[in-house]
C-alpha cells in the first residue's frame, strides 16, 4: 500500500488559554486556592489569572504544633490577599477557611490575630458566602476555657452583602449587636455551632437582623452570662419574625425558653422538645409559659430530641406533618420514671396522626439494657401505631427485645405499615 507523502500532524491546539479571562479566572473559582495559584507558572498568559478568582477556598488546613507551620500558612494567606489587590482585584464572592490548629496556645497568640486582618480585608469586596471554621485543639465549648476560643471578627457583622454565613467555634464577646449598625439584609443562610454568645439578648438580636432567613442551623449555643432576666429577654422578642425561614435546626443550645413562633412557617423542623414546652413535671403538661406556640401549617418533617412524653402535646400544633423523627438519650432510671408518670395520652388525636403521617422513627440511646427504661417510649410507640391511619413506616432504633417483642403485636391502625427494628 503506497504510503501518503507529506503528512504531518496537526499543530496542537491550546484552547483552554484562548478562553477568555473572565472564564479562566471562573474556572480558577472551583479549585482549592493552593491549586488556583500554582497555573501562574505554566506560561505568561496564566501569571495573573488566579488574582481575578471570585472564590477562595482554604479547606481541611491543619496547623501542626509548631511556630513555622503557623508562620507558613500566615504568610501564604497574606501573599494571596496583598497580591490581589495589588493587582486591583477586590471583589471576592465566596471565601472559606476551615483550619485546625493543634495548640491553642499557638492558635490564640499567632494565629486569631491573623485572622480577624484576614476577614476585616475580605469582606470589604461585597463578600457573599462565608465559611469559617477554626477548630482548636480540645478546648470544650461552655466551659472555662471559652476564652480560648477566637473572638469573633466584627467586620462580619458589618458585611450587609452577605446571603450566607457558617461559623464554628466562635465567641461573641465584648460589644454588642445593637451598637455597631448591625443587620444582615440578603442573608438566606445562617449556621452556627459550637457558639458562645455575652447574653441571650445578643443572640435574639442576631436572629431579628435577619429578615428573609430561610435556613436556620443553631447547634452548641452557650452563654457567658446566664442571666435571670432570660424570660424578660423573650418577652422583647415574643413577637420576632422570619417569614421567610423554611428549614431550621435548633438543638443543644441553653435558652430558658425560646420564641418558637419565629420559626412557625417552616417546612421542616429540628428542635429540642424542652425548648416547646414547660420544664416542669406533673401530669397536667402545659406549654412553656413565656411562649404561645404556633400552629405550624407548613411543616411536614419535625425531628424532636429528648423529653418524648411530650412529643403528643407538639404534635397538636403540627396538622400536616408527613415525617416524624424523635430522637431520647436515656441514662437515668429515676428522669425517665418521671418521663412515664407524666405520660398522658391526648384528649383528641392530633390530625396529623389521623391523617397525614406517613413516616416514623425513633432513635433510643439507652445506657442499662433495662426495659423498665423504655415503658413510656413503648405507650408513644403503641400510641402512634394505633391511631396513624396512614403510616407507612414505623424505624424503631437500638430497642430493647422486649419491648420489640409487645410492638410486633400492637394494632396498627394502618394495614400497610411496616415495623422495622434495629439494634
Amino acid at each position: 500500500m503506497q504510503q501518503p507523502r507529506n503528512c504531518k500532524a496537526a499543530p496542537a491546539v491550546d484552547t483552554i488559554s484562548s478562553l477568555p479571562d473572565s472564564i479562566l479566572s471562573r474556572i480558577l473559582s472551583l479549585l482549592p486556592i493552593k491549586d488556583a495559584v500554582a497555573t501562574s507558572i505554566l506560561s505568561k498568559r496564566w501569571i495573573h489569572i488566579w488574582h481575578f478568582v471570585d472564590s477562595i477556598d482554604f479547606a481541611d488546613i491543619v496547623i501542626v504544633n509548631s511556630i513555622e507551620s503557623n508562620f507558613s500558612f500566615n504568610q501564604f494567606m497574606y501573599s494571596v490577599l496583598l497580591s490581589r489587590y495589588a493587582a486591583d482585584s477586590h471583589f471576592i464572592k465566596s471565601f472559606n477557611l476551615q483550619i485546625e490548629y493543634n495548640n491553642p496556645n499557638l492558635a490564640y497568640n499567632l494565629g486569631f490575630p491573623n485572622v480577624n486582618k484576614w476577614i476585616n480585608l475580605i469582606v470589604k469586596g461585597g463578600l457573599k458566602y462565608l465559611r469559617l471554621h477554626l477548630n482548636v485543639g480540645d478546648v470544650d465549648v461552655g466551659d472555662s476555657d471559652d476564652d480560648k476560643l477566637p473572638k469573633l471578627p466584627i467586620g462580619i457583622l458589618t458585611c450587609r452583602t452577605l446571603v450566607s454565613l457558617d461559623l464554628l467555634r466562635f465567641r461573641v464577646k465584648d460589644f454588642s449587636f445593637s451598637s455597631i449598625g448591625f443587620g444582615f439584609p440578603s442573608l438566606n443562610v445562617l449556621q452556627l455551632t459550637d457558639i458562645v454568645f455575652h447574653q441571650v439578648r445578643d443572640f435574639m438580636l442576631l436572629l431579628a437582623g435577619c429578615p428573609i432567613l430561610k435556613y436556620l442551623q443553631a447547634e452548641a449555643i452557650c452563654f457567658y452570662r446566664e442571666e435571670e432576666e432570660d424570660s424578660l429577654t423573650i418577652q422583647e422578642f415574643k413577637s420576632l419574625s422570619l417569614p421567610k425561614l423554611v428549614n431550621a435546626d435548633i438543638t443543644q443550645c441553653w435558652f430558658s425558653c425560646f420564641p418558637v413562633n419565629a420559626l412557625s412557617n417552616s417546612e421542616i423542623l429540628c428542635i429540642d422538645t424542652y425548648m416547646l414546652c414547660t420544664k416542669d413535671h406533673g401530669v397536667n403538661q402545659q406549654l412553656c409559659p413565656c411562649n404561645d406556640i404556633p400552629i405550624f401549617h407548613n411543616l411536614t418533617k419535625l425531628e424532636l430530641h429528648d423529653r418524648l412524653e411530650l412529643v403528643l402535646l407538639v404534635l397538636q400544633h403540627c396538622p400536616k406533618l408527613q415525617k416524624l423523627e424523635l430522637k431520647q438519650e436515656i441514662y437515668d432510671l429515676a428522669g425517665n420514671e418521671d418521663g412515664q408518670q407524666n405520660w398522658v395520652e391526648p384528649e383528641f388525636v392530633p390530625q396529623c396522626l389521623s391523617s397525614y403521617l406517613r413516616t416514623c422513627s425513633i432513635h433510643i440511646i439507652l445506657s442499662l439494657p433495662s426495659v423498665d427504661l423504655l415503658q413510656s417510649e413503648l405507650m408513644l410507640a403503641k400510641y402512634i401505631l394505633k391511631n396513624a391511619r396512614n403510616l407507612q413506616t414505623m424505624k424503631i432504633w437500638n430497642i430493647h427485645p422486649e419491648i420489640e417483642r409487645k410492638l410486633s403485636t400492637c394494632p396498627k391502625a394502618s394495614a400497610t405499615c411496616q415495623l422495622l427494628f434495629y439494634r
